[in-house]
């Protein structure tokens, strides 16, 4: 199984020959640190950009659980892109994980965010 600082380096390659800006947490005491703890590579391009969290193919299920599990418990609308690794196929298999916040309504029935 790759290493995530080889998966890194090669979604990394992917993003920067598509021409964006990338950006990921240095190591901490030979540690690597996550965004929140659920994003490892951030991207901008133009107006548009990815917040990626890296894994191989066996994980997708377990990231994709504590991504949903953090956005829910903070109530945040984030679009998080998982990237798994197939060890396989030599390629990642991508996926957009974004939860929708409802909205609450008040007593005269006009939209209210909770801040």
């Amino acid at each position: 199984m790759p290493k995530e600082s080889e998966i890194r380096k090669k979604a990394i390659e992917i993003l920067r020959s598509d021409k964006w800006i990338v950006w990921y947490a240095p190591k901490v005491k030979y540690k690597q640190t996550d965004v929140f703890g659920i994003i490892d590579v951030l991207a901008l391009k133009g107006k548009q950009k990815k917040n990626i969290q890296l894994t191989t193919l066996p994980n997708v299920s377990g990231r994709r659980k504590k991504i949903i599990s953090f956005l829910k418990k903070y109530k945040v609308e984030l679009p998080v892109e998982i990237w798994a690794w197939s060890k396989k196929d030599k390629s990642f298999r991508k996926e957009k994980i974004n939860i929708k916040l409802r909205k609450k309504r008040s007593k005269s029935n006009r939209p209210v965010e909770n801040l």
